[in-house]
């Protein structure tokens, strides 16, 4: 099993100011820190998400971050989890995967999924509406280009006529390919066509557990012994559990809140006032049995052994989600950040070894 970690690109509260320039530059160099020091520390990978049109959204573009990670570090891993192909002309996209993936010689790892967020499809004045076949288009003018050869392609949303990718990738005959989904269906099927499957958000393991054993079992009936599992772990790690739920469930709640407002977990209410104590005391309960993790080094590897032996993802992405100081206390600073992910990296990681 590899660990990820993924340098998040909100900073602050939701649907707050945009940033101002030197706010959303210290952002950057925050997240690109985060990336050098999880090489330093052992991590496997680095992880990035694409979000637009947000006011704590700081930096929109998982490509660039992609590109100023790669010229930073030698060794680790980088991927998207996950950018939105239908958010670009797939030629253009190609040849920025194409100059990643050589930047960073065969580093690069491209998780793409459909999306869950009608209003970073309105940014770009693209149709929320046919998302999925103007998806499936997009990817198949990827391939297309991926493949090396010159190729014309007219369908429904795109048209190409004798072109080529130049660079061609690093890594042949393309980087991986990994489809986020986080329920059953078209896209988690997708993942099948491809070479992995980003599984963002946990149920209960009991209901995991088997969901993952069996899209191993039909990857395995295509002949795709290495098809890859990847999974999320979020929460926060120090030596005062008690304390480190008093102040980080709140913004781990409003998480929960606003992606149930966007129906990317159906089971999520987003009604009532997350401070009050009996509603977040049970939501805290419920999401740290599936999702989040409040513990200290000791705690956290036991969590992480069980997921290992109960699951067994090819990748463990660890998020501590939403640094920045200023939006109240419980949001970690800077530092603050920083000293969680060398706790993971130095008594973590090395029981897993």
């Amino acid at each position: 099993m590899k660990f990820a970690y993924m340098p998040d690109t909100h900073f602050g509260v939701y649907d707050q100011a945009v940033p101002s320039p030197e706010e959303a530059a210290e952002a950057f160099e925050h997240i690109i820190e985060e990336a050098v020091l999880a090489e330093e520390l052992g991590f496997d990978a680095v992880f990035i998400p694409e979000r637009h049109g947000r006011g704590e959204t700081f930096t929109p573009s998982p490509l660039i971050v992609a590109t100023a990670i790669a010229a930073r570090t030698s060794r680790i891993e980088i991927g998207t989890t996950v950018l939105m192909p239908t958010l670009y002309n797939p030629m253009h996209l190609a040849e920025q995967v194409a100059m990643i993936d050589n930047l960073s010689r065969g580093r690069f790892r491209l998780g793409v999924g459909v999306g869950y967020h009608q209003g970073y499809h309105q940014t770009f004045g693209v149709p929320w509406e046919r998302r999925g076949k103007r998806f499936e288009e997009a990817m198949e003018v990827l391939l297309l280009a991926f493949s090396g050869e010159r190729f014309s392609h007219h369908g429904e949303f795109y048209h190409f006529d004798d072109v080529f990718l130049a660079p061609r990738t690093y890594q042949r005959p393309r980087p991986p390919i990994w489809i986020g989904s986080h329920s059953p269906g078209k896209p988690l099927d997708r993942s099948l066509d491809y070479d992995g499957w980003v599984l963002w958000t946990q149920p209960d393991w009991d209901e995991n557990e088997p969901w993952i054993r069996g899209m191993r079992d039909r990857a395995a009936e295509l002949g795709k012994s290495d098809w890859t599992v990847i999974i999320d772990q979020d929460g926060w790690i120090g030596d005062d559990p008690a304390a480190m739920r008093e102040r980080h469930s709140v913004r781990w709640l409003r998480e929960a809140r606003f992606y149930g407002e966007h129906d990317f977990e159906a089971d999520i209410n987003p009604e009532g006032d997350i401070r009050q104590v009996s509603e977040a005391e049970l939501a805290v309960r419920d999401f740290e049995t599936r999702q989040w993790h409040f513990g200290t080094p000791e705690s956290w590897v036991e969590r992480v052994r069980v997921i290992e032996q109960r699951l067994a993802p090819d990748y463990l992405n660890f998020r501590l989600r939403t640094p920045n100081a200023g939006y109240g206390p419980e949001y970690p600073t800077y530092p603050e950040t920083l000293d969680a992910i060398r706790l993971l990296g130095e008594r973590v990681l090395p029981a897993f070894r």
